[in-house]
């Protein structure tokens, strides 16, 4: 065995601190493997058998390829340090040869990081190392002196550390790096049982690893939500390696947990050839791993995929040791992020261990009123628009840049393109299956004929500033000189010039006649039918009024209380006769009496709207809202039982909601309990016989979530076909239909 001087780093904010009496210290020797330890970088950890101090190391090995190295501590370096006291530390051996003669630069040693903060240690170096080739000891005392906080407080990042790095890079360079001995001087409390999750919203891409990946980053933006992790493809299989926070004893999520992750195919050339080992965990009790088929990863390059599995045996093929041991101490999860035979680039968000009491992942959006409910949410980046087609009674969206333009949002083509448009600002439907298109800046509207061809429709309005926005068809009773019911209504938004309600006929081009001429200091975003003889107008600069417009051209108003901030969308509920407004200013979705002007909250939370945002289904009662920012659409059920106003009694908030459905291979149930009660989900056949049970336990008041992987109780999957979810609590029973596609 090879052995090497031993220096003693003596820099004044280090110092030996033996462990405090009665408290086992934690510590990485690698005399016979890595122990867990990662290497995040440009690199991968090496185990070296000899040549430690002593026996084995980790050897970094850098080549000096591009990003910056650290060394990543395993799960039992982490949980709660609250009773680390100033004299405990972190200490480890580093031996370093500089072996291309860059230049040395300046690092911090340690970095460590939870929900509560993160803080660098002050030991910036800038010089060479006293000694070459020798085995440093470097030991750095946890008092909040000799640390800089980036973020929270001392106290609550010890209260819950999810991440210790090592710095592994010195020099400007090719180097060798070798560590050893890592360890803290106490051992910290384990956190169970916790809503892990990881998405990416901060830059850069936290404690992830891979394993033959090509280039990783963070891009900011088109996750779900927010940023997220975009790999490359490189030579061999790729695989992403969850941080140590997400690893430990899982028994606590075992039945009423599950693991969780976001997919999106941003491109790829090749076969789709699925992925036989999805994510496989391993630990010292065994290794068990789940698959996807390759029609489950058949997704648009816009739409993003949730997938979930319960961390249950049936849901898992186990490949040795046993279940329970197993999830007693998972060590690793590696998820596979290559699943075509050419090359591709795939997007990864929202990893999380969650537990069916955890909140939605990267999701603000909150219903505030309890007649409502929140159905599902759809994947789409770039999202602004939303209309539906009642020829085939799917939804389909626009994506409002230069170059992009019209995509199916639901139904099995879901997230495919159709055609481009410049700018486009709204979407709507004739009777007959015909979509009509307004292109901001270029002033035309575009007719897709339904089934066939797309051309422009109505070249412009006047001469000058055209900005023609949100559209509407004129109600039955909408009958003027200038407009016939069934006419397409249209708000041309001059950016500069006149503001102008125009109509032209969805059956012959051109044409367009001028309804109401510009009524003066007016931003006319949105238009939407409301009744027999009456269209409403959201005017983002008259937050306390909400205009209509007869068929004369007449304008009247009626005033809300309160004022709203800057109404972008405005759609009406012929069932209930009520307006929904979509106020960018609080990011709000209201539902205002067009009697009274009395408005309520029906959900907030949301990251931004585009004008023309929402889209309401009357007979089915679905209401949706595209959300730019986030990238989604939101499906909201509306109430089915009486009419609303403030007195009216609340629709019963059991309902059982399912999403995706159709769906392959897991679906969401979500369903919402006013109090404590015993709960019980069922699936069942289309003969009526059980499948599976999901839920049979007692359940606190709040929302709810089950999920169904497609499987029977046995583990066997399910036949694709129409399946019963049923769910019985608080003493009544709502049921739900589920189509399973293969």
């Amino acid at each position: 065995m090879k052995h090497f001087a031993m220096v003693t780093l003596s820099i004044a904010l280090f110092a030996i601190a033996s462990a405090a009496p009665g408290n086992a210290q934690v510590i990485s020797t690698f005399d016979t493997d890595l122990d867990g330890w990662r290497i995040l970088g440009d690199n991968t950890a090496v185990w070296q058998a000899a040549g430690g101090n002593p026996g084995g190391c980790l050897d970094v090995n850098d080549l000096a390829v591009g990003s910056t190295n650290y060394a990543s501590a395993p799960s039992k370096f982490l949980g709660n340090w609250s009773a680390f006291t100033t004299s405990d530390s972190i200490f480890f051996d580093i031996y370093e040869v500089n072996t291309s003669g860059g230049a040395w630069i300046a690092v911090h040693h340690v970095r460590i990081e939870g929900p509560g903060g993160a803080a660098w240690a002050n030991d910036v170096r800038v010089v060479s190392p006293p000694t070459q080739g020798a085995w440093i000891h470097v030991r750095v005392l946890l008092t909040p002196a000799m640390w800089t906080l980036e973020s929270g407080s001392w106290l609550g990042l010890l209260a819950n550390v999810t991440s210790v790095r090592i710095f592994a890079e010195w020099v400007d360079g090719a180097e060798t790096t070798w560590l050893d001995n890592i360890g803290i001087s106490r051992t910290p409390v384990p956190i169970y049982g916790q809503c892990l999750e990881n998405t990416f919203a901060a830059a850069g891409i936290g404690d992830w690893s891979f394993q033959t990946a090509g280039t990783v980053t963070n891009p900011a933006d088109y996750g779900n939500t927010g940023g997220f992790m975009q790999i490359g493809d490189a030579t061999g299989n790729s695989y992403a390696f969850a941080p140590s926070m997400f690893l430990g004893d899982w028994s606590v999520y075992e039945f009423s947990g599950f693991l969780t992750v976001d997919i999106r195919i941003l491109s790829a050339v090749g076969t789709n050839g699925g992925s036989p080992d999805f994510i496989r965990i391993s630990g010292p009790g065994g290794s068990a791993h789940v698959a996807l088929a390759a029609g489950d990863l058949n997704m648009a390059p816009r739409v993003w995929k949730t997938f979930s599995f319960l961390l249950d045996h049936t849901d898992w093929t186990i490949d040795s040791g046993d279940w329970n041991s197993l999830i007693m101490d998972v060590t690793e999860c590696r998820i596979d992020v290559e699943y075509f035979d050419g090359t591709e680039t795939i997007g990864l968000d929202n990893f999380g261990l969650r537990r069916d009491i955890c909140p939605r992942i990267d999701d603000l959006v909150e219903v505030r009123d309890t007649a409502y409910d929140l159905c599902s949410t759809m994947s789409l980046v770039g999202v602004s628009v939303v209309a539906l087609n009642p020829m085939d009674g799917e939804v389909y969206a626009l994506n409002r840049s230069s170059g992009d333009g019209l995509y199916h949002l639901t139904g099995s083509q879901a997230g495919q393109f159709i055609q481009v448009y410049s700018n486009p600002a709204d979407l709507v439907f004739a009777p007959n299956g015909d979509a009509f298109i307004s292109e901001d800046y270029g002033g035309s509207i575009y007719r897709k004929a339904w089934g066939g061809a797309s051309s422009v429709w109505v070249a412009g309005f006047h001469t000058g500033d055209d900005d023609p926005f949100g559209m509407a068809i004129a109600p039955p009773g909408f009958d003027g000189a200038n407009v016939n019911p069934g006419d397409i209504l249209v708000s041309d938004r001059g950016n500069a010039n006149a503001d102008e309600i125009w109509s032209f006929s969805p059956s012959v081009a051109e044409g367009e006649l001028l309804v109401m001429p510009d009524p003066g200091d007016v931003d006319q975003f949105d238009l939407c039918a409301g009744g027999y003889d009456t269209v409403y107008v959201a005017d983002a600069l008259d937050e306390d009024i909400i205009y209509f417009l007869r068929d004369d051209g007449a304008r009247g108003g009626f005033a809300l209380h309160p004022p709203l901030n800057s109404p972008y969308s405005i759609v009406y509920d012929s069932l209930m006769d009520v307006l929904f407004v979509a106020d960018a200013g609080t990011k709000s979705i209201n539902r205002v009496n067009p009697h009274t002007g009395n408005w309520t909250r029906v959900a907030d939370g949301f990251n931004a709207f585009s004008p023309c945002c929402l889209e309401i289904d009357p007979v089915a009662r679905r209401l949706y809202v595209a959300d730019a920012g986030y990238n989604r659409v939101y499906e909201i059920c509306l109430e089915t039982v009486t009419a609303v106003d403030e007195t009216a009694p609340r629709a019963s908030s059991l309902a059982l909601h399912a999403y995706p459905n159709p769906f392959n291979p897991s679906v969401t149930l979500s369903y919402t309990l006013a109090e404590p009660s015993r709960v019980r989900v069922e699936i069942f056949d289309a003969a009526g016989r059980l499948v599976r049970t999901l839920v049979d336990e007692r359940r606190e008041a709040g929302s709810h979530r089950a999920f169904w992987n497609g499987r029977d109780g046995a583990g066997r999957p399910a036949a694709a076909g129409v399946y019963l979810a049923r769910i019985e609590a608080l003493e009544k029973t709502e049921a739900r239909k589920l189509v399973l596609v293969r």
